[in-house]
């Protein structure tokens, strides 16, 4: 599938939906999911099985309103074997306010649109990619022949890579940092990219729709690659384009760098180690972490091991003694006990109670 028969599919549903809600005024009601229903079982969207575009996973056990549904969680939207989704916005959609609990990002892939939070409002145009992290309410009203995409993103899966393919982005990283660490987000935490006709930009998203729609057991590889090249073409922008809430502080660059090397090499991090590669005092790193995340830098590196500890129990079939020594404790039993305390479980367990069947 190339872009162009895409971007014509795209185009042909937006049209559809005009038609639709046009045809259906009398009794059209934007917050019944009986609208959105008989909307996706028109005879093109059914004969050329686009309902995929829209809606990633089809289920008949829905509630009889929208606004019964203001809490999205990413296991109802994005599939089980993948790490994200994207759809096409409907434009006669209500924008109503909700949260999602995962990544998303807003593209205007062609005509313009008004972006809600709880304090702000974006006036979006053709080309802007707005990035945001999880529990921020919302709404969105896509204006008639107006093309919206949104790109879902699990929560783990940028924990677990897409953070690292990025470490030497303060920008990035500030923001992922600020979403992952701070549970009482808001919406003073986003990244709006203006990038106007930028072809690699829509090409590039197109591409990753597309492999997302049509690709085959390969797709969740593709797909990653695409968001990578997605997120590369975008900082390649001037920075005059690349809008956010606050600049980072010196103490946030460093946070950051911190953060990265930690991330990096947890295996054999330490605190001298981390000092001796920042070129910074251990007191000077102790007093950033503690100012930028309201805790030690010990307490932060053990965070950053145990995720990593739970992925490869959830994930793989590796022995304990293997996962100790790939996630950097001194032998199985410090591991155990540590990951106890911590997790209020056992290794052994957890991975009994969590494990994804390989």
């Amino acid at each position: 599938m190339n872009v162009e028969k895409l971007d014509h599919i795209l185009q042909v549903l937006t049209n559809l939906e005009d038609f639709y809600k046009e045809n259906t005024k009398e009794d059209f009601q934007s917050d019944k999911y009986s609208t959105y229903i008989n909307f996706l079982s028109s005879n093109y969207i059914k004969q050329n099985n686009l309902i995929r575009i829209y809606w990633p996973q089809y289920s008949s056990e829905t509630p009889k309103y929208i606004t019964d549904s203001t809490e999205l969680d990413e296991n109802m939207l994005i599939l089980e074997d993948l790490n994200m989704a994207i759809v096409k916005h409907i434009n006669f959609s209500l924008d109503l306010m909700h949260s999602n609990n995962f990544f998303q990002c807003i593209y205007i892939y062609k005509g313009a649109g008004v972006l809600n939070l709880l304090n702000k409002t974006f006036q979006l145009s053709s080309g802007d990619l707005f990035v945001m992290p999880p529990n921020i309410k919302h709404s969105i009203k896509i204006e008639e022949g107006s093309i919206c995409i949104y790109v879902m993103i699990r929560r783990k899966y940028i924990n677990s890579v897409f953070f690292d393919l990025f470490h030497h982005n303060s920008l990035l990283v500030s923001f992922f940092n600020k979403a992952l660490l701070d549970e009482n987000n808001n919406d003073t935490n986003y990244i709006l990219f203006h990038t106007g006709n930028n072809s690699d930009v829509s090409e590039t998203m197109l591409r990753l729709f597309s492999e997302y729609l049509w690709g085959d057991e390969f797709r969740n590889q593709i797909m990653e690659c695409y968001l990578k090249l997605l997120f590369s073409f975008l900082f390649r922008h001037k920075q005059s384009d690349i809008e956010t809430p606050t600049s980072l502080s010196n103490i946030e660059l460093h946070f950051n760098e911190i953060m990265s090397y930690v991330r990096k090499d947890f295996r054999f991090a330490t605190l001298a180690s981390a000092a001796e590669y920042m070129h910074l005092s251990k007191q000077y790193i102790c007093r950033i972490t503690q100012q930028v995340s309201g805790t030690s830098f010990s307490k932060l590196l053990m965070a950053v091991k145990l995720k990593k500890a739970v992925q490869y129990l959830n994930e793989s079939n590796l022995k304990l003694e293997e996962i100790a020594d790939f996630t950097g404790f001194t032998d199985v039993s410090h591991f155990s006990r540590t990951f106890k305390s911590h997790l209020g479980l056992s290794p052994s367990k957890y991975r009994a109670q969590h494990k994804v069947e390989l």
